[in-house]
């Protein structure tokens, strides 16, 4: 009788331990319930946004479901514990937010609840990229173009995405370093991704001129969109890698655009007028200087101008 007494005892302890245990820890989705909640993602313009994730956390059950968005962006869940609820809503491109909602009951029927997202932001410069950009800066600014090279080697490494932005400044520092072939292959990278770059053409086509290849210099100018051009500066700088190039002739053409475009430009009268003189047609020099005297009566290049002048009387 002691022994059956004695294992009767262990059994109502064992039974009152195990029912102890059951008490203490909650079980396993203990936030499933009777309860709806339901509601639309949408942007900040309100399109819907489809696939976002909606991730359902009840803290004090221990957890939710997860869920997407429809075409619509609408998303529904039944089968709830009533609580209060945190919403978590992520979609791609977007900023993440979280808003909550009380559940006061299971049989509670909830209006559906509108969350909108914001565009992210851009994701934050890493930080050796940053420093790549500092330094290639500070040596470009310095004149240290070699320095600035080694720097956009890195940079263009690091960022392929920025390669077009990156090529440009290759291109400009080799032309510093009178490297023109090297200068062209990376302008031409800029060219390829902007064929209506208008002023990285003429800048190539000025470096070819330059560089001595004549003929790829001018056939670049020959493709310009010259009714893009704003700004007489332009076609005055390709007139002077013109003569640069012993080309006055062609030189002529450009400078004359220059004064086309703005009948005040009087750099593009005194250069052509000199060109003219080189090849020997002293009417139109004459002409351009004393066009150029009228429009810039002092200084070093008007005494020059007249001096020109009283040689051709």
């Amino acid at each position: 009788m002691a022994l059956t007494k004695r294992t009767g005892s262990m059994a109502a302890g064992l039974v009152a331990a195990v029912s102890l245990l059951a008490v203490g820890s909650a079980p396993a989705q203990d936030w499933k319930g009777q309860g709806r909640l339901e509601g639309k993602v949408l942007g900040a313009d309100g399109t819907p946004i489809e696939g976002a994730t909606v991730k359902l956390d009840n803290p004090a059950r221990g957890g939710g479901p997860t869920i997407k968005t429809d075409k619509k962006g609408k998303w529904a869940y039944f089968g709830l514990m009533a609580g209060s609820w945190n919403v978590d809503v992520d979609a791609a491109g977007y900023a993440t937010k979280r808003i909550s909602i009380a559940l006061a009951s299971e049989t509670a029927r909830m209006n559906p609840v509108e969350i909108r997202l914001e565009r992210a932001g851009p994701a934050p410069t890493p930080p050796e990229v940053l420093e790549a950009v500092r330094k290639a800066d500070e040596a470009y600014k310095g004149g240290r173009f070699a320095e600035a090279q080694a720097e956009y080697e890195k940079l263009l490494a690091l960022r392929p995405d920025l390669a077009t932005t990156i090529h440009q400044q290759m291109g400009f520092s080799l032309i510093q370093m009178k490297k023109y072939p090297e200068a062209l292959e990376h302008l031409q990278k800029v060219l390829d991704a902007d064929p209506t770059n208008v002023q990285i053409r003429v800048i190539t086509a000025q470096a070819a001129l330059e560089g001595g290849m004549i003929d790829r210099g001018l056939e670049m100018l020959r493709s310009l969109d010259e009714g893009a051009i704003k700004m007489p500066d332009v076609f005055f700088n390709v007139g002077v890698a013109l003569i640069n190039a012993n080309r006055p002739e062609d030189a002529i053409v450009y400078f004359g655009k220059s004064v086309t475009l703005d009948a005040a430009y009087a750099d593009g009268y005194f250069r052509r007028g000199l060109a003219y003189l080189q090849v020997g047609k002293t009417a139109e020099a004459k002409s351009d200087l004393q066009k150029f005297v009228e429009l810039t009566p002092q200084g070093p290049e008007a005494d020059l101008a007249r001096k020109a002048l009283a040689q051709l009387k």
